[in-house]
């Protein structure tokens, strides 16, 4: 399933692929996207593991924001991922 989500304030492009097993969050590099997620990685995963991944702001589908290149927005972004959408301890 991949959708568009209000993220605390802003939107970002996730994905969750499954719905068994222990839930796997999958973050993709600085110059990438999610997309390669899925292409490369989701195929070994996806039988084990509930896999997240989303566009970080300012990659793929999801929109650049103010600051957003700061490594204190990219952590904040991640810990509202992980306690809104993941909602259980991940990988």
């Amino acid at each position: 399933m991949q959708k568009n989500i209000n993220l605390r304030g802003h939107e970002v492009f996730t994905f969750q692929w499954s719905k068994r097993g222990e839930a796997l969050v999958i973050l993709h590099g600085g110059l990438s996207h999610s997309e390669k997620v899925k292409k490369y990685l989701l195929p070994a995963v996806k039988r084990d593991f509930k896999v997240f991944a989303y566009d970080r702001t300012g990659h793929g589908r999801t929109a650049n924001q103010k600051g957003s290149i700061r490594f204190n927005f990219q952590t904040k972004e991640l810990i509202a991922f992980l306690e809104d959408v993941v909602k259980e301890p991940a990988h």
